[in-house]
């Protein structure tokens, strides 16, 4: 009897023992998935805020992008086709005003802004066109693109004009000028003629803020050099894209 009750002890002690085993090892285990799981749900909460962070980061910047892909800057090369404008021999003042133009656009559009051309080839097109196109466009900025001459070759250096028919736009149009001037002017390249106001058609047609640009004079030496000056002709036009953006940003 003492022999059977000694062996169920021993048998109850065994299961117990065996019991609190499979108990601790249970919780170890339960506690262990517990802090796994806990562990991701932290990191993933962290990365889902700083891909929040990210993406806002990143709306900013392409927000940046599309405001200034709706600024829109229409760029006409004066002259063209038939129209030679002024000239000195085989030098055109249309194949200069191509040139300058093409290295104005070029310049906003690595800015990002979106420019558009009246022509991007030897053509000619009506003065009342180039107006009508600009108005369809609706653009932020107008600006033309011409070479000055005079029968006196004494006359030397840039001007930039603008028109405001009865007052309309003084303050907006001057300014873009001005802007345009100033930039064309700061490295002494130039000789500054300054802004003036003048009754110019391109500009009359046009009902958004505009300004044109006279690069230099064929019929003075100096100013004729700059214009068959590769460097030059890329400087000016990209002066002319700077004098742009400066206006646009200022005027937000």
């Amino acid at each position: 009897m003492r022999r059977k009750n000694k062996e169920r002890i021993l048998i109850s002690c065994i299961f117990f023992t065996l019991l609190m085993a499979l108990f601790v090892n249970y919780d170890i285990k339960f506690n262990k998935y517990i802090f796994a799981a806990q562990e991701p749900s932290t990191v993933l909460g962290e990365k889902k805020k700083l891909n929040e962070e990210n993406m806002d980061k990143q709306f900013k910047k392409n927000e940046k992008i599309n405001e200034d892909l709706n600024k829109i800057i229409v760029i006409d090369p004066g002259h063209g086709g038939a129209d030679k404008g002024t000239n000195i021999g085989a030098l055109y003042e249309k194949d200069i005003n191509l040139k300058i133009a093409f290295y104005t656009r070029q310049y906003l559009q690595d800015k990002g802004f979106n420019a558009l051309m009246t022509r991007e080839e030897d053509k000619l097109i009506p003065l009342k066109e180039i107006g009508n196109f600009v108005n369809d466009i609706r653009p932020n900025v107008f600006v033309s693109i011409h070479v000055n001459s005079f029968k006196e070759s004494k006359y030397k250096g840039i001007s930039t004009y603008y028109y405001d028919p009865n007052g309309f736009q003084k303050e907006e149009r001057m300014e873009l000028a001005k802007s345009i001037q100033s930039e064309n002017t700061k490295d002494g390249t130039w000789y500054n003629r300054g802004v003036l106001r003048q009754n110019i058609a391109v500009l009359r047609y046009s009902n958004f803020t505009c300004a044109l640009v006279e690069c230099g004079f064929i019929t003075n030496e100096e100013d004729r050099k700059k214009l068959q000056d590769e460097n030059i002709l890329k400087n000016t036009g990209e002066n002319i894209a700077k004098g742009i953006i400066n206006y646009i940003e200022s005027n937000k």
